[in-house]
Formats: structure tokens, sequence, C-alpha cells
């Protein structure tokens, strides 16, 4: 491992950071000249669910093929790449045969089958779990979803050698090497984060057998090198280290929060938003569990407690449905202009995980409690979805402190949501704290910041966050004030 500084001799390191979310994939150029990171984005291309006839899937082929093109295009461009790391969203998987291929592409977390698996626990069963891995019961949990394709699909696990979630097989695609990525691990409900290994006691449960994981990566250290046949097709003419980064998104986005503080509250805000705080320790008790909060590994073994909370995927199908030639601008603007306090309901209701039509089921809602009526009115919709997410927020916050014991005056929010200016004034409103903005590419900028930690193995998780603030333009938001 090297250690000698980014800006030895003057040199710029320039990392490629990974970041394949539901709607995207993007290839990221960080170039690190010792003091802070500069992003550009140097690929971009779509990413969505692929409905086939019996179940929703990740074409994994065509995201890596957009990765390698993206690779392909920052080596054009004639800067020297250092490493690479790869980011994703959590909890789907897939398998890999002996001759390394798939069993099949990975199912996607918002078919039905996995809340069909959770839907039979008792709560009894429920509390066992949870005091087991320190995650809570969630229906998108891997291991539900997991325990359906053993029922539903057995022939994804026939020949099956290893299980590898979305940035594990990446990695496995780039390297040739299997490993387990430790955050991704921790969304499958089958880790105990205490310990950072699979639970042997839940696979025997799940009827999972535990040798299809491998040795949990370690943060900040090679999983291996760019494959020479890899390099060879993209006319790359060295040696690239593919570094293990916290390559769930959220873990990620968290490395990259510019808190100067050890204590502080997070909502890393995307399709779905994440809220919580940084530990040291799980808090693996029943007032933990009862509030809803779940312990994820995060970065260098830090812990994650956190509440998944609905997010900007509800205003993404609106737009969708409504006006999908619309910049994201425009599309919130038509909120504007009403003087009538938004109707509230509560996002994170299940009707609202992947229903047929978006604005017609949260009006549908609306008009149940006796909010609306008549016609269905867009700029209605759009103010009450950035209203009920942030009341979702606050009374999550609340639940955060009564649980840590701990007050938190201040919110940064990280992630795209950043960029929604209307959501984040709201937010201050409503949760009556300041808010504070980090990086909009919070999850790219946490890739790149594990990455700095192979090369200088002695800089600690607040100096990576001194990086990080140095390296953004914060925002502030005051309840009751404008933006500065």
């Amino acid at each position: 491992m090297m250690s000698n500084s980014a800006t030895k001799g003057n040199r710029v390191r320039n990392f490629i950071a990974f970041d394949c979310s539901n709607s995207s994939v993007r290839t990221l150029l960080a170039a690190y000249d010792g003091e802070r990171i500069r992003l550009d984005t140097v690929a971009r291309s779509p990413n969505q669910i692929i409905k086939g006839e019996r179940f929703e899937y990740w074409n994994i082929g065509e995201i890596f093929l957009r990765m390698k093109d993206g690779l392909r295009q920052a080596f054009a461009s004639g800067v020297h790449i250092d490493s690479i790391g790869v980011c994703t969203w959590g909890v789907d998987f897939a398998f890999l045969k002996k001759d390394g291929r798939l069993t099949g592409d990975p199912l996607a977390y918002r078919n039905p089958f996995g809340e069909e698996e959770w839907k039979k626990l008792t709560e009894a069963e429920r509390s066992e779990l949870f005091n087991e891995t320190g995650i809570l019961c969630d229906k998108i949990n891997s291991i539900f979803l997991l325990q359906a394709v053993r029922k539903r699909f057995p022939e994804r696990l026939e020949g099956a050698e290893h299980f590898l979630t979305i940035p594990d097989i990446l990695n496995y695609y780039l390297t040739g090497e299997v490993q387990n990525e430790p955050s991704e691990l921790s969304t499958t409900q089958l880790m105990d984060v205490r310990t950072g290994r699979v639970s042997r006691r839940v696979c025997e449960k799940a009827g999972l057998d535990r040798n299809l994981f491998a040795a949990p990566g370690r943060h900040g250290q090679k999983i291996g090198n760019l494959r020479p046949e890899l390099c060879r097709e993209l006319g790359i003419d060295y040696e690239i280290p593919v570094i293990c980064v916290p390559s769930h998104d959220t873990a990620a986005a968290i490395l990259a929060v510019p808190a100067e503080s050890r204590e502080f509250a997070y909502i890393s805000s995307g399709t779905w938003a994440l809220i919580g705080t940084e530990l040291t320790e799980a808090e693996v008790t029943p007032e933990t569990e009862h509030a809803g909060f779940t312990n994820e590994l995060g970065a260098f073994d830090r812990i994650t407690l956190l509440r998944n909370h609905a997010g900007l995927f509800l205003l993404q199908k609106l737009r969708e449905e409504h006006a999908p030639d619309a910049d994201w601008e425009s599309f919130n603007a038509l909120a504007d202009g009403e003087a009538e306090p938004a109707p509230v309901f509560d996002v994170n209701d299940s009707r609202f995980f992947n229903p047929e039509n978006m604005g017609r089921e949260i009006w549908q809602a609306l008009t149940e409690t006796g909010q609306v009526n008549g016609e269905f009115h867009l700029p209605t919709v759009i103010r009450s979805v950035l209203r009920s997410l942030a009341e979702g927020y606050r009374k999550t916050l609340e639940k955060l402190e009564t649980v840590t014991g701990k007050t938190f005056p201040e919110i940064c929010i990280v992630g795209g949501g950043t960029q929604n200016v209307r959501l984040c004034r709201i937010t201050a409103d409503v949760c009556g704290r300041t808010v504070i903005t980090g990086g909009t590419e919070s999850t790219g900028l946490g890739n790149a910041l594990a990455q700095i930690k192979y090369f200088e193995p002695e800089h600690s998780v607040k100096t990576l966050r001194k990086i990080a603030g140095a390296s953004v333009e914060t925002k502030r938001y005051d309840p009751g004030r404008d933006v500065t």
C-alpha cells in the first residue's frame, strides 16, 4: 500500500467514483490536490428497473457496460487514473456460479415477493431478528427476497457459489475478485453489525447456506487490480487498483457529511431519505426497534443509526407521469404561489411504495381525509409532497433524539435532495432547526474520500470530513429565514 501524500511531486491524484443509483449510472472523476476534491461528471446514462413477465429486475450487464464507457472516456481525456471505487443502492443481489457467470440478473427490491415473506413474521420473530443483527426488519431487506427466491425461483440457486450484492458483482467484473462489501452486506439483515460477520444462526433459520458469503472487505484497502483483459479492451496500459469503499450509497454519503462535531444528525436525501446519526457502537434496544431505527454498518466500522424514510421517489414518479419534459426547477415551481396550507399525508404508507399511478394514489389519499375534493390538481399534490416529507422528517428526528438522548439543533442534508431549495427551506421551517446542506454529489465524494485512505492510511475519518468540508459549498437555512 502506498502512503505518499497526494501532493508529493505536486501531482493531483485522480479517482474514478462510480455512483450507480436507481435512476442513473454515473462516472465521476475526483481530482484530489491534497486539500480538497473536485468532482466532475465524465459520463451519465439512465438506469431503471426492467419489468419482466414474472418479476422486475436490473440489467446488470447494461450497468457494467455503462461503467466501462465512462472509464474509457475518463482514460481518453488524458488523466492518470489512480484508483477506482464503486457505490450503488443497497439490498439487491445475485448469485455467482463457479464458471464466473450469474445464475440470473438481480431481482429488484420493489418486487412484492420479499414483502410477502416479511409479512409472515410475528412481532416476536421480528424482534428476534433485530436482536440478532441490529438491523430493523424491513420488507426490502435482502433476507426476505432471498427466502422468496429459494421458494419461487429455486433455479437461481442452482450451481451458486457466492452471494454478491450489486457493487460486489461490479467489483468482480472489474477485478475478478470475490468479496462482500460490509456496508452493503449489513443491508441484507444477515450480518450482525456488532461483529461485522454473517450470522450463522440467522442463516440457519432462513434456510440459507452461510458458505455463500465471502469474507467482508475492509474500507480503504485494495480489492484487486483492474483485470488485464479489461485494460486491453479499454486501451489502458497501466495497473489501476480497485478500492473497497463504503459501497452502499448511504454509507458513502454519510462519510461525506462536512460535520465538525462528532455528533450530528443527517438526512441523506435521494430516492429515499435516510435520517439518522453516526455512532461508534450499535444501539440494539427495544426502544430503538420500536422507534423504527436500524443499525447499518457505515464507513470504517462506524454505525449509521438511521431510519429509512420516503424520499424524492414520490416527486420522481409525479414528474414522470405529468411533466416528463420539465426540468426539476420548473416542475417544483408549479407548487409556488398558493397561499392555502399544503395538505399532509403519510408518505411512508405502503400504498406509495410503488403505485401504478403516484399522482392518482396521493390525490385519493388526500380526498379520503377530506383535505381536497374535485379533480386532480398537480400543484397541490407537489406542495403536499414537499410538506409531508418535511413533517415526516420532523417526527423521525424527534424520535432520534429520544432514542439517543441527544439534541440535534442542526440537520446536515447531503445528496441530490440538497438541490431542492423548496424542500430544504420547508424542512427548516417545519422541523424548527437549522438545515446545513452539503454536496449534491455526496455519494461520489464519500467514495473518493475512502479511496484517499488507501493512499494516505494515516488519515482519520475526522480528517476525511475536513477534506469533504473544503470540497463543497454549503448553504444554511434557518427557520423562517431565506437561505444564506
